[in-house]
């Protein structure tokens, strides 16, 4: 299994949202840890993404799934292990050489220290001083790297709370930055030269920055009008600048954001949004895991015993596990989490029963954590910036894993959900 590979990625983006109906069975945030740790474990520690048949680390996904976890409280020795190939792998996820990238430094402050890790000798780097050294005189943290600066308002967040975390101020000027982001709907713009197009993802990682650093009351409730207009009937959430339609990805982490805004009555409806996505054991691969939208829920409850474990699925599942907890990046901490990871109830198809047959019409081929498929258009083009990894249509896919979806070198592909990291 290789590191990710320096390239261009171009994220296809167009999701549409689907009328919401029941979901096969309940799970709860234990079941979606279960299914975590067997992707971990079927990935040797990690999660990865496929593409032309090679196979490549995932470092970004495999943060959020740690993180997840560790929120929820189980899955403790699971953790661990991914916790120890990020650490071994550090260096090729927030850069390479003389390339520094701001939100995969952000986002590994924030995993450290959550983990219990010194964030200032990380494989023997300090992320802390290497952090600070990317802010400019405005404020931004700014990335250094031959490719171009991508910094985005989901990198800025993780900055200063992957800071704050590791018991270091954010300076003012990096504050007020972040807060020059809000648009006058309440939202936070993605990018910072879009003309403030406000994003829901961006929206509720910034909420979480304001709220680890405090005394942004009204920013934060002003965001959180944001995210209930952009919150339909069936209490999911989408419509920005990257989502159309609602999804997992955004709905998980808003669940965050409503929570820390004590809009309670709309976090429960974006809760509830969140079950109906959650599969159960009518699809026992993917028993505990949450589809990206009702499209895919429902693409995969036909399949039945058939449907298989994906990136897209994968990546949704953890940042709905996080939103299903009462933490958020800026409290989730290792401290307490059980060993065990909880075990699923859903038996598995006996030897030679019809269900193993297959109609012959699945196109899954993936195992384990990988896509199912060499062909990315065959799947829902997936917006990059749900994975909360700074990724947007043109950022260009370092080796971060950074919660960029599919890739392969001089290839451009789709982007596939989710996806709200690269940072994130």
């Amino acid at each position: 299994m290789r590191s990710l590979p320096s390239l261009a990625l171009t994220a296809t983006i167009g999701v549409a949202g689907l009328a919401l109906a029941p979901a096969a069975s309940a799970a709860t945030p234990d079941d979606s840890v279960a299914y975590l740790a067997a992707q971990l474990e079927a990935g040797d520690d990690r999660l990865v993404v496929e593409s032309g048949g090679q196979s490549y680390d995932d470092l970004g996904l495999t943060i959020d799934a740690v993180l997840g976890m560790s929120a929820a409280g189980t899955g403790g020795d699971a953790s661990a292990a991914a916790t120890d190939y990020v650490v071994a792998n550090a260096g090729s996820y927030y850069g390479f050489g003389e390339e520094i990238y701001s939100a995969a430094n952000g986002k590994l402050l924030t995993f450290a220290s959550a983990r219990g890790l010194d964030p200032r000798s990380l494989g023997g780097v300090d992320l802390v001083a290497q952090q600070l050294s990317l802010e400019a005189d405005t404020g931004q943290f700014v990335d250094q790297s031959q490719w171009g600066d991508y910094s985005n308002t989901l990198g800025q967040s993780f900055g200063i709370i992957g800071l704050k975390r590791a018991g270091t101020n954010p300076t003012p000027a990096s504050i007020d930055f972040l807060l020059a982001q809000q648009c006058d709907d309440g939202g936070f713009s993605l990018e910072f030269k879009d003309g403030c197009i406000s994003d829901p993802d961006a929206t509720s990682t910034a909420v979480q920055a304001l709220d680890v650093v405090g005394g942004h009351d009204a920013a934060v409730q002003d965001a959180a009008d944001y995210l209930e207009a952009r919150q339909d009937s069936s209490g999911g959430v989408g419509g920005g600048s990257t989502t159309e339609g609602s999804n997992a990805n955004s709905t998980g982490l808003a669940a965050t954001a409503l929570r820390i805004a004590g809009r309670d009555d709309t976090r429960a409806q974006a809760l509830a949004y969140l079950d109906t996505l959650t599969f159960g054991c009518d699809t026992p691969a993917l028993a505990g895991a949450v589809a990206y939208n009702r499209a895919d829920f429902d693409a995969a409850v036909a399949k039945g015993a058939q449907a298989a474990p994906d990136g897209t699925i994968t990546r949704s599942t953890t940042q709905a596990l996080l939103g299903r907890t009462d933490q958020s990046y800026a409290t989730v901490t290792s401290a307490g989490q059980a060993a065990a990871t909880p075990d699923l109830d859903c038996a598995a198809p006996a030897p030679g029963d019809d269900t193993d047959a297959g109609s012959g019409d699945s196109d899954d081929t993936g195992t384990g954590t990988g896509t199912g498929t060499d062909e990315p258009v065959a799947q829902p083009e997936i917006p990059a910036v749900v994975q909360t990894d700074g990724v947007t249509s043109t950022t260009p896919v370092w080796a971060l894993g950074l919660g960029t979806g599919l890739l392969a070198v001089g290839v451009t592909l789709a982007a596939r959900r989710r996806a709200v990291a690269r940072v994130r």
